[in-house]
């Protein structure tokens, strides 16, 4: 199984696919000093029990390497929509989305990230906010799982 992150940038996708698998996927010098993705990353992890394995393509989140994101997604089996607790649904997130249904994704599930920067209220409110956005999606989308990778929620 095949599963592409999307989502705006900063949102930590990146960071997510790291607490999930231990891979830093951002693997270039530039990025590194820049901080943010701006190439594919790959990682995999091997799920326990079955042994099936789950690939990861992080893509980049800004604007400017759209046309890398397209490349990502393109032919994945599932999308993991990132959308930081904090800061809620952005531009690059409904851009994203755009491409996922473009290309005829058909499953995704949702990453709240940062939720220990947020209360349980807020938490609530932007799971409200995103399940409301996407119930207009053709993807079929399989919840909104909340996540931080400092205290390990959801991961």
């Amino acid at each position: 199984m095949i599963v592409a992150t999307a989502g705006h940038i900063d949102h930590g996708k990146t960071t997510l696919v790291r607490a999930l698998t231990g891979v830093d996927t951002d693997r270039l010098p530039e990025e590194k000093q820049r901080g943010i993705s701006i190439d594919l990353g790959f990682a995999y992890w091997k799920t326990r029990g079955d042994g099936l394995t789950v690939g990861f393509v992080d893509v980049p989140g800004h604007a400017d390497f759209v046309r890398t994101t397209v490349a990502g997604v393109s032919g994945v089996d599932i999308a993991m929509l990132v959308v930081d607790a904090n800061e809620g649904w952005m531009p690059q997130t409904e851009e994203h989305l755009g491409v996922l249904e473009v290309l005829g994704v058909s499953h995704g599930v949702v990453a709240l990230t940062k939720c220990d920067k947020v209360d349980n209220s807020e938490v609530a409110a932007r799971t409200a906010e995103i399940a409301q956005r996407l119930s207009r999606s053709p993807v079929r989308w399989h919840g909104t799982i909340p996540t931080s990778t400092v205290t390990g929620e959801g991961i």
